[in-house]
């Protein structure tokens, strides 16, 4: 099998999408574009990969920085896609094999069609080999003639289509696989359109043809995979589509979507067999879900680390954490980044933690605040309880030890640390270190005046009585 460089034109500034991010770095399920299609090429298994930049892409070539195989190239001026290509011509001037040429705001081709493919391509022993796809709506797109051998004669651009070739469905997707070295010769021998100046990476088929060359039209089997991404409304047609995909890959795999219409994954997420995910749930970054886990609706999970048996009920937002086996959280929780639940702990309704480790068997059911926070096995966390952890300049950490029980309305003002099996009396402010054992009370004392409010009852109407007579 010869071998194999792919270059990716990534050199279009993206105009239409209205944003000041090069268009292949724009996200699609989570992931920039380009990282789509460096995905398809990984079954190329390329000796190289170069990635045709702007003069003004410097934002591409740091995103792709260090990667290997990967090198960047600048296309010093926008002339064209062919011109793009031919700025790899002294990179690849030793190179004996094939091109693949691909584009990086297509992301929606997977590497199994793109394998299949390039191998057509050897079999049938073609100088030059390029993707077609048969679509029920080609308007605007170039049209593909064959003749009656099913043989490729020739590519017409739909301006220049009469109404007989208009009626073709079948359409070049722009992905091509050429030898490199007759590539190179021809593309020298291109000129520029006479109205644009550019040069036109699809002229390349025309000129294999009428060199006697063999060219091999390869009919992609799914229309789906050639969608290119040019607008924002695009950009969500293309979401859905990988979307679509990444669910069958995880309902193969014995992931429950009870309603696959209403949930968004990225395409870094893995989750475990028999996980359920209730609708509206957004599974976000790289997160990970063990196995028989329990999503709620509402929920969303970013860069999470989730073990097996976990139930995350509605409504709950957890970010750069670890829950651990068995763990339950939720509803309306919040878990901020860098905080860790423990095996079998409980985080309730409107509980926040953030840089808080809670240790197996903790129970904190519902209204708390648990910041720079590390809490022991078994430990109970009353309602109401925060830890007060910044001083207007540091954050400061709280400790709690083992099976110790807080009361109802706590505040502990770091940094304190409470011994194992200490009790904290409920409505205490706790300044200073609790020894283990003991139980501590921190709260005014209450004072009881007898019969105060029947006589503030008796003066309010005394005085409501003289203000009626004076009017």
């Amino acid at each position: 099998m010869p071998e194999i460089s792919a270059v990716i034109l990534a050199a279009g500034e993206g105009k239409r999408m209205q944003s000041s991010l090069p268009k292949v770095l724009h996200p699609l399920c989570g992931v920039p574009m380009i990282d789509h299609v460096l995905k398809a090429c990984e079954g190329l298994k390329a000796k190289n990969t170069f990635v045709v930049a702007s003069k003004k892409g410097g934002e591409v070539a740091r995103y792709l920085k260090g990667r290997p195989k990967i090198n960047i190239v600048y296309q010093k001026k926008p002339l064209g896609t062919a011109h793009s290509v031919q700025s790899c011509a002294a990179a690849l001037k030793k190179f004996k094999g094939y091109v693949v040429i691909l584009y990086g705001d297509d992301p929606l081709l997977t590497p199994k069609t793109l394998k299949k493919f390039a191998g057509q391509v050897f079999e049938k022993r073609a100088i030059l080999g390029f993707i077609t796809a048969i679509l029920p709506n080609p308007f605007g797109l170039g049209r593909i003639v064959r003749n009656p051998l099913g043989d490729v004669e020739r590519v017409v651009e739909e301006k220049e289509a009469t109404e007989e070739i208009k009626q073709i469905q079948e359409i070049n997707t722009g992905v091509y696989c050429v030898e490199s070295e007759w590539l190179f010769k021809t593309l020298k021998t291109f000129t520029p359109h006479p109205i644009t100046k550019e040069y036109y990476l699809t002229d390349i088929v025309e000129a294999a043809i009428r060199d006697g060359k063999k060219v091999l039209g390869y009919v992609g089997e799914n229309p789906d995979e050639f969608w290119g991404i040019n607008n924002r409304k695009e950009l969500a047609r293309g979401e859905e589509i990988v979307r679509h995909r990444l669910m069958d890959t995880w309902f193969q795999k014995g992931v429950i979507f009870v309603d696959p219409r209403h949930v968004y994954l990225d395409a870094a997420v893995s989750i475990g067999p028999g996980t359920v995910i209730y609708p509206q749930v957004f599974l976000r970054g790289k997160t990970v879900l063990g196995k028989s886990c329990v999503v709620d609706c509402g929920s969303v999970l970013k860069d999470m680390t989730v073990g097996n048996h976990v139930s995350i009920k509605p409504y709950s937002v957890l970010e750069e954490s670890v829950i651990e086996d068995e763990a339950q959280v939720g509803p309306f929780a919040r878990i901020r980044p860098g905080s860790r639940v423990g095996k079998k702990a409980r985080v309730g309704n409107f509980v926040e933690l953030k840089k808080t480790r809670l240790k197996a068997g903790v129970k904190a059911n519902h209204l708390t605040y648990l910041g720079d926070a590390v809490v022991g096995e078994g430990a109970n966390i009353g309602c109401g309880t925060i830890t007060c952890n910044y001083d207007g300049v540091k954050k400061y950490q709280t400790k709690i030890g083992k099976k110790v029980f807080v009361g109802s309305d706590v505040s502990l003002i770091a940094p304190v640390k409470v011994g194992d099996g200490a009790y904290i009396a409920a409505g205490s402010t706790i300044t200073e270190n609790v020894p283990s054992g003991a139980l501590a009370i921190a709260r005014g004392r209450q004072a009881n005046k007898k019969g105060w409010a029947v006589n503030k009852s008796k003066l309010q109407k005394s005085k409501s009585k003289t203000g009626s007579k004076s009017q």
